[in-house]
């Protein structure tokens, strides 16, 4: 009995520390769910299509929508048939549906003749946050953007495709190219333009009637990006800054994101790094205010800097809190390749506390707080979401396979056809991340970050910092003092307008 005793004594403690163990080990972040690859090139057979450009959204009762461009010509639009191709999921991605056609190509290509049902690729999908709308964008037609014969006259086309029950099913697309070409024709005329594939952004402050805001930025010809916007999910589109604006002059293909005070981040594809540049409001709701002046990032203080490899990301912004002290504040997410090839994608983060992380671009820009790695092999685009059970949905272009060369079609692109493209994709992989997992337990997503203290907090330093008059920062003051439970637009666009007019 004496013998017995110890040992059952042990035995208790073990039984004691190893539940304790689980939650400290589950506390720090517990991985993730198995990675799916939800549209598969590598098992194909040189016949059966490739996919690229993934992005993932979520719809308004949580259900995940992830999006791809099915090339059945083996690449881009301008070379013959591709397609926009879903899937989704209604248990935050442990299961997906088998694969939905949204918008399908006819392949026809012409010398003469931009055909708008050729082709649709280069998908960028939102999600309506209040009702059971989806929006995808695509590249239409069979003009190739980068050809010099794609013109003002002979443009990429757009179309836009809409779902009214959260993607299960999808109407014909719709030529929309006019209504945004001429945006700028009486400013900065684009020649050749398409929505930056993966995740529109729709805004999470502004809502100007039935819907909220939704931005999507250009790859635009020439002069770079362009920033366009919709109140009523994409009947009517306006340029955010006007015909003239040019956020990113050079810039490649984009993406944007709303920052807490609503000013529209734009992030622009480039060789070691991105491009970044903050647009401010004047008045939001007219949608009037000024871009600064656009700004390399190459995400000093992660601990990582990006090689020389141009492809496209995305920037996500979350509210979290911050673990060694339970801070509230902001946390922006941003994914690309790191190599100095299309290799290692990973996610760079920094928090967005005090005004210098964000009160200019070239703060911005400066002093992130880490990277986290994703893949350790070949891999490209990807796209991030918040997932409805607070998990960072993730998913990225990884394992490129090719399988040889097609002769290049006749189109409006290639009159004369000469030459061959690559037949080939990536398997495009989703898996789902803790933010701990991916901070190292540093941060934790929380929704009810306290918005007004947030910003009452920012203001204060901004304006103390400002080399203004007393009088105006008592007068500025008196309206941070006074900001409601959840500040309006209007209550910061005043703001605004005090500090810099």
């Amino acid at each position: 009995m004496k013998k017995i005793v110890p040992l059952l004594i042990v035995f208790l403690l073990i039984a004691t520390l190893i539940p304790i163990f689980c939650i400290k080990k589950n506390s720090v972040a517990v991985a993730t769910s198995t990675k799916k690859d939800l549209f598969n090139t590598s098992k194909g057979d040189g016949v059966i299509p490739p996919y690229r450009i993934p992005g993932i959204t979520k719809a308004s009762n949580g259900r995940l929508i992830a999006s791809a461009a099915r090339l059945v010509c083996g690449t881009d639009p301008g070379f013959g048939q591709v397609d926009v191709v879903c899937r989704t999921s209604d248990n935050n991605g442990e299961t997906w549906s088998e694969i939905k056609e949204v918008a399908v190509g006819n392949g026809i290509t012409s010398a003469t003749v931009n055909y708008f049902e050729t082709a649709f690729g280069d998908p960028a999908i939102v999600a309506d946050r209040t009702s059971n709308e989806v929006m995808i964008l695509a590249v239409a037609g069979c003009t190739y953007y980068p050809s010099t014969n794609t013109t003002r006259q002979n443009p990429n086309l757009v179309a836009i495709i809409r779902s009214h029950d959260n993607g299960s099913t999808w109407e014909i697309p719709r030529n929309i190219t006019e209504q945004i070409y001429s945006l700028f024709d009486s400013g900065n005329p684009m020649e050749s333009a398409f929505v930056g594939g993966g995740k529109v952004f729709q805004s999470r402050i502004v809502k100007k009637g039935k819907y909220y805001r939704v931005y999507a930025a250009l790859a635009a010809l020439p002069n770079g990006n362009r920033v366009i916007y919709t109140d009523d999910f994409g009947a009517t589109w306006h340029a955010l800054g006007g015909g003239f604006a040019l956020p990113v002059p050079g810039g490649d293909e984009p993406k944007c994101e709303e920052m807490p005070d609503g000013r529209v981040i734009i992030s622009s594809r480039v060789g070691g790094g991105r491009l970044y540049n903050i647009y401010t409001y004047t008045n939001t709701l007219e949608g009037t205010g000024e871009w600064e002046t656009s700004v390399k990032c190459t995400f000093a203080g992660s601990g990582l800097i990006p090689g020389n490899n141009a492809t496209n990301g995305e920037i996500l912004i979350v509210p979290v809190k911050r673990n060694s002290d339970q801070k509230e504040m902001y946390l922006a997410l941003q994914s690309l390749p790191t190599g100095s090839t299309r290799t290692n994608v990973g996610i760079y983060y920094k928090e967005l506390t005090d005004f210098t992380d964000m009160n200019s671009v070239s703060n911005f820009s400066n002093d992130w707080n880490g990277f986290f790695q994703v893949s350790n092999t070949v891999s490209a685009y990807s796209s991030i979401e918040l997932q409805a059970d607070n998990r960072i949905g993730f998913i990225y272009e990884e394992t490129l396979t090719s399988w040889g060369t097609r002769p290049n079609p006749v189109t409006t692109s290639f009159p004369m056809g000469e030459g061959t493209h690559n037949f080939d994709g990536f398997d495009n992989i989703y898996v789902a991340y803790d933010l701990e997992y991916i901070t190292g337990g540093a941060y934790s997503v929380k929704n009810d970050v306290d918005r007004k203290l947030f910003l009452q907090n920012y203001f204060r330093n901004l304006v103390e910092n400002s080399t203004i008059s007393t009088n105006l920062k008592n007068e500025i003051n008196d309206a941070i003092n006074t900001l409601s439970t959840n500040p309006t637009t209007q209550e910061v666009d005043y703001i605004y307008q005090l500090l810099y007019n």
